[in-house]
């Protein structure tokens, strides 16, 4: 893996941080008391092996470092950061080197240099890896938000859609409103003249009852009359028939009877007559006007029947009409309501799917911007490996004294060596800086004080 002879393992991110502080604490210390040290190669030779990739580095006592790799930086595995292909364009990019070797070989600065050229390289195409996978980002963000934007104007669409079919239905209730008002109003006018037409046909049929009634009373009197003229003319024959007797039947008292009987007759005629005049005559013009007015409102009655069915007829014709408009608006309202509920599912259905890609998308930002991260600290960590380097180069005891100080932390921290507690490790840390320093660079002992703090945390 790449990297893996710069990475002890079950290193945390925490103690390489602190690790890294004090490394660049060092270098400036280095860089401000005194002059560069050059490496020997004969006496102090900075050996890689591959047996023992991953162990802490041993103190001899002829200030010679043995190191199998240099910090404890925590850098992310390439399994971790989780972009495809990356391991083997280093591993291309780093062919041909040789990272780990079957034998020790002393490096000297060329090959360091070489080595940290690689690396840089290798952060270099990372970074380009890193632009190159912002820019497809960006572009695979780009037709999803045109799609974003395209289902909101869609969605804006159906709902303007929506709000001009309400405006329709509305227009086609108020439509039907008003064609209800009128149908109820011409069926309530048909009611009536119905219910008059009615009414006026009972009365024709009582009129027609009276009518009989009256007709079989006249014919009543009729005949009375007839038989009282029958009776009349019979009397006059009888006193015609005794006028024309002899004389000599003829007497005073005859003649004085028969003009007291002609009188009389004459008289009650007279009565009989003024009687039936008075009581018949009243109600005969009373029933001629009656039937006079009957004739009358019986023809005004047709004629308006006539006239209320003139205008029944294209009131019909336009009930049936509004009758099949209504029923064609009603399906029209049910088909536009079939095809609402079909657009809005499917706008929902679009607005799901476009909500589920958006989230996609974000979940990819996330994931990127997660590696972009892992990538900056990975060359972070890759800039302070080379500062931390350079150090040990120039100072090789006193990395080798840290080594001795990283190894003996956690043995400490574990309780495997006899030492009490950190307060008694101090005094024997600043011991072996003297012991492994000479006079002149006594000065870097106070550098000691300074990282006590990341020693506090080593525990």
């Amino acid at each position: 893996m790449p990297y893996a002879w710069l990475m002890p393992p079950n290193s945390g991110l925490k103690e390489s941080v602190s690790i890294v502080h004090c490394s660049l604490l060092f270098r400036e210390a280095m860089a401000d008391d005194g002059p560069s040290l050059e490496l020997d190669n004969e006496e102090a030779p900075l050996e890689l092996k591959a047996e023992d990739a991953g162990t802490l580095p041993d103190l001899d006592g002829e200030d010679t470092i043995e190191m199998q790799y240099i910090g404890d930086i925590a850098v992310p595995s390439w399994q971790d950061t989780g972009i495809p292909g990356s391991p083997v364009e280093i591993q291309e990019a780093l062919a041909g080197q040789e990272l780990f070797t079957a034998e020790p070989q002393p490096l000297s600065m060329e090959d360091l240099d070489k080595r940290f050229q690689d690396c840089i390289e290798a952060v270099e195409k990372l970074e380009q890896e890193r632009d190159q996978l912002i820019q497809e980002l960006m572009h695979l963000r780009e037709p999803a938000l045109e799609e974003i934007k395209q289902a909101h104007e869609e969605i804006l669409e159906a709902y303007r859609l929506h709000a001009k079919v309400e405006l329709e239905r509305d227009s086609l209730r108020d439509e039907i409103r008003q064609v209800k008002r009128k149908l109820f109003r011409v069926t309530r006018e048909c009611v009536a003249c119905q219910y008059q037409l009615e009414t006026r046909r009972h009365d024709v049929a009582q009129y027609a009852v009276y009518k009989e009634e009256l007709e079989s009373r006249v014919s009543q009197l009729s005949e009375e009359l007839a038989q009282l003229r029958e009776t009349c003319e019979r009397e006059k024959e009888q006193f015609r028939e005794r006028l024309r007797a002899p004389r000599r039947r003829r007497d005073s008292s005859y003649l004085q009877e028969t003009r007291r009987l002609s009188m009389e007759f004459e008289s009650f005629v007279a009565e009989s007559r003024h009687d039936l005049e008075e009581q018949y005559e009243p109600k005969l013009m009373r029933l001629l006007e009656r039937r006079e007015n009957s004739r009358k409102a019986l023809q005004n009655m047709q004629g308006e029947i006539h006239r209320l069915k003139e205008r029944l007829r294209p009131l019909q014709g336009e009930v049936s009409k509004l009758l099949l408009q209504n029923r064609n608006l009603e399906e029209q309202i049910l088909l536009i309501k079939q095809k609402r509920d079909e657009e809005v599912l499917q706008y929902k259905e679009q607005v799901e799917e476009m909500e589920e890609r958006l989230r996609e998308l974000k979940n990819g930002v996330q994931l990127q911007q997660k590696k972009n991260q892992e990538l900056e600290e990975l060359r972070a960590a890759s800039g302070e490996e080379k500062g931390r380097v350079k150090t040990r180069v120039k100072y090789p005891h006193i990395l080798a004294l840290w080594g001795s100080v990283c190894s003996t932390a956690p043995t400490l921290a574990r309780g495997d060596t006899g030492i009490a507690n950190k307060q008694s490790f101090l005094p024997l840390l600043r011991f072996s800086f003297q012991s492994q320093l000479s006079p002149a660079r006594s000065s870097y002992v106070q550098w000691l004080f300074i990282l006590e703090p990341e020693i506090h945390e080593a525990f």
